[in-house]
């Protein structure tokens, strides 16, 4: 193989329900395949049979028939092993106890052949075991396409790229469910150098259903109620799955200097922890200026102390 780059996309769009709103991860935008639905909702109950669909689409500018090849992957999150920032990412390969769906589920085809501005259906079938436990199970339909061209010099076939785009599935087991989670972190700092002013926090949950943790972050000038940023209108979410904690960030942008409040809630079913904190925000420039103009008057106040004292001898 000359080149191999390989593209991983997952993608999942917001889906909007009574009690929380889905995630979304977005699909590569020089992708050429597209697959929809990107989520699904269901409820099952044990014992009983679903079917459902996923569609592989080619566009009609597309140059070629779109080869593409489909399993049944897991859906989860990331520990930390990433990162803070990668706390609670995506993750279609790691196997949990929530994504036991995946071995329920049974395709109707392993692979399939799309014309430019053609369709191309999958089927599925979720057999659910009488003994299915309540709560959540999540698994993904993965849809992968090798774009491959022949070497010009020895006609070997070379993997020129690799896209793969999940359709997720969260699937409620109807039987005794537990919504329980805690905010186990609410930090604001309380001195900043630059932009952006970041909040963080860390929530946990220990229910057996997914669920979208919320975030309101809110700035103001010390002495005045004027707003210098807020999402109270349209809160923050993230998605967290069963057993598991999610790390989370909010930024905004303050002046250049000044002292400020700032206030962030953070909710998770129904649990509300507010933290509040006085900033400073003061350029490092502006604080080595300061520090230097201290340093310098107390060299000139000790240096006038000396000299006062060799004029009264």
């Amino acid at each position: 193989m000359k080149k191999i780059s390989i593209k991983l996309v997952v993608a999942i769009v917001a889906m909007c329900t009574a009690g929380f709103m889905m995630p979304s991860v977005f699909a590569d935008t020089q992708s050429t395949m597209t697959v929809s639905p990107m989520t699904q909702k269901m409820i099952l109950a044990p014992g009983e049979t679903v079917t459902g669909s996923v569609s592989v689409s080619n566009p009609a500018d597309a140059v070629s028939d779109l080869e593409y090849s489909v399993h049944v992957g897991s859906f989860s999150q990331k520990k930390d092993e990433g990162g803070l920032d990668d706390y609670g990412a995506v993750d279609t390969e790691v196997v949990s106890s929530y994504n036991t769906m995946m071995q329920w589920i049974t395709l109707n085809k392993e692979e399939g052949v799309v014309a430019p501005n053609g369709t191309d259906a999958i089927s599925f079938t979720i057999n659910v075991p009488e003994d299915a436990p309540a709560g959540g199970q999540y698994a993904t339909i993965l849809v992968r396409n090798e774009t491959k061209e022949k070497d010009g010099e020895n006609g070997n076939v070379s993997i020129q790229s690799v896209t793969q785009i999940a359709s997720i599935i969260y699937a409620e087991v109807t039987g005794e469910t537990k919504e329980d989670g805690e905010v186990l972190k609410n930090d604001l700092p309380g001195f900043v150098f630059s932009n952006p002013f970041t909040a963080t926090s860390m929530v946990r949950n220990d229910g057996n259903m997914h669920t979208n943790a919320k975030y309101v972050l809110q700035v103001w000038p010390l002495f005045s109620d004027e707003e210098i940023c807020t999402n109270e209108e349209e809160p923050a979410e993230s998605l967290v799955m069963p057993e598991t904690e999610r790390y989370h960030s909010e930024s905004c942008d303050l002046p250049l200097i000044g002292i400020f409040r700032a206030k962030q809630t953070v909710t998770i079913f129904g649990e509300t922890v507010v933290s509040e904190r006085t900033v400073i925000k003061c350029p490092i420039w502006l604080l080595f200026i300061a520090v230097f103009a201290v340093i310098a008057v107390i060299i000139w106040l000790v240096m006038r102390a000396k000299t006062r004292e060799f004029d009264a001898e």
